[in-house]
């Protein structure tokens, strides 16, 4: 971490002292704030959102001590130093124990400080790449990867590097299944943020009140079963990047107070009353036409034109042509890989059966064919029949000539298959909003999700 991406506190009631030390870090290109007592310092530290806080031992109404604990349970990945003229070795063990990085005894030479301090900030520098490696692991061991060769893909990844350099919102469109948060994850990959965290949030996955917690987190005794405080998405992505996934789903109310806050660059936990700074780069994404949302009412104009300060186009698979021959390796790879590399192939039938495919799941639905082929294969060859995709679609049929080529029952299947993924997907998976959106029994919508083979993110308190 280099000083200028640093945002160090400096808290001390003798203002000689804290003045003294500003200068001193600000010349070397640190970002330092000040405070004179305990409590203003857990308040800065905190709306700050500060990456080291050296704090005085004594100071008026909160010790260091006491900041130290706060600062520790509020934001954990914040360091600190307690500084002190009035040194002993219990106090020292005891600040250490609480989770103090260091013990700087007064007077101590500036020398000393700034090795801590870059020993400090290493530390931070270290866990975030720690995190983010293990996030790269975990995105290239589920297929995570930007892959593909048509021109409209690779305009769509160029157009999503080149915003990547800037820190403003960029606006993701794309059918479901087209690899939104992949892109997401590029941008922020490419851009000055990578070694911050990437968090992201489905807008139309939870209850109005969930997604409120989840984003703005909550303080102790906020709500009945608050017991302690819980910073929410906003914290945590703090110098990274969130993508809000769904955005025309999220709801009025919290529309209005996420305009405010990418104006204003604040936000206040549920039940506070104390102002933290935002340090999010903001992404937003949906499969809606946000235009015909905007018209409708399900998104606010003001908020969409925040939001839509740049965007990216993802094409569907259909067309992406030879995309779907590459796609379908590259899972194939990854399955076997995973599943002990019995299955290495795919039959010329089989490609021409994907490539005929019209994919209305896109690049999600073509991957989970090939990973339920890699299971359910016999030999070292996946055939076209082990794909399970009924008759081929071609390109260049019309819609009603295509569902013509089928049977009546296999075209039900398929039609229902498909109608009852897509309600899901809008939905974020929920089978009781599923069912309330379809017009199906909620009991009904379950037998046929398990008969299709389709996924859900039911809710455990809500069996029936």
């Amino acid at each position: 971490m280099t000083p200028s991406q640093a945002r160090i506190l400096v808290a001390d009631d003798e203002p000689s002292i804290v003045s003294y030390l500003k200068d001193v870090l600000t010349e070397d290109g640190y970002a330092v704030v000040t405070a004179s007592s305990g409590s203003e310092a857990c308040e800065v530290a905190e709306r700050e959102q500060v990456h080291l806080a050296l704090v005085d031992l004594m100071m008026p109404g909160l010790s260091g001590m006491e900041v130290l604990k706060r600062v520790r349970e509020r934001m954990p990945a914040t360091r600190v130093i307690i500084m002190t003229a009035f040194a002993t070795v219990d106090t020292a063990l005891e600040a250490m124990k609480q989770g103090a990085l260091d013990y700087l005894i007064k007077p101590f030479s500036i020398d000393e400080l700034k090795l801590q301090i870059r020993r400090a900030l290493s530390e931070v520098a270290l866990v975030r790449e720690n995190r983010e490696l293990k996030r790269e692991v975990e995105r290239s061991t589920a297929g995570g990867t930007l892959v593909g060769e048509s021109p409209a893909f690779l305009k769509a990844v160029e157009q999503a590097r080149k915003f990547a350099e800037g820190d403003t919102t960029v606006l993701i469109l794309g059918e479901t299944g087209t690899g939104k948060e992949m892109i997401a994850r590029e941008i922020h990959r490419a851009s000055p943020r990578k070694t911050g965290p990437f968090l992201a949030l489905n807008c139309g996955a939870l209850p109005e009140s969930l997604l409120e917690r989840e984003l703005f987190g909550h303080e102790k005794g906020a709500f009945t079963g608050a017991d302690s405080t819980r910073p929410g998405l906003l914290e945590a992505a703090t110098d990274g990047t969130l993508l809000l996934d769904e955005i025309v789903e999220m709801p009025p109310s919290l529309q209005v107070k996420l305009l405010r806050i990418l104006e204003g660059h604040e936000f206040m936990r549920l039940g506070g009353t104390r102002p933290i700074k935002s340090r999010v780069r903001f992404l937003a994404a949906t499969n809606q036409n946000p235009d015909k949302a905007v018209a409708a009412r399900r998104l606010r104009e003001d908020l969409y034109f925040r939001i839509n300060v740049v965007s990216v186009t993802l094409p569907p698979l259909r067309e992406r042509g030879g995309d779907i021959g590459i796609l379908a390796r590259h899972f194939l790879e990854l399955f076997a890989r995973e599943k002990g590399g019995r299955v290495c192939e795919l039959s010329k039938e089989a490609l021409e059966r994907l490539a005929g495919y019209r994919w209305p799941g896109n690049v999600r639905e073509l991957r989970n064919v090939i990973e339920r082929a890699v299971i359910l294969c016999s030999g070292p060859r996946i055939e076209a029949a082990e794909l399970n995709l009924g008759a081929p679609v071609t390109a260049e049929a019309s819609p009603l000539s295509a569902w013509m080529s089928l049977s009546y029952g296999e075209a039900k299947k398929r039609f229902e298959k498909e109608y009852i993924g897509r309600a899901l997907d809008a939905v974020g998976g929920n089978i009781s909003r599923a069912a309330a959106r379809t017009g199906l029994d909620r009991k009904n919508l379950k037998g046929k999700i398990r008969e299709h083979g389709l996924k859900d993110t039911d809710d455990p308190g809500e069996k029936g």
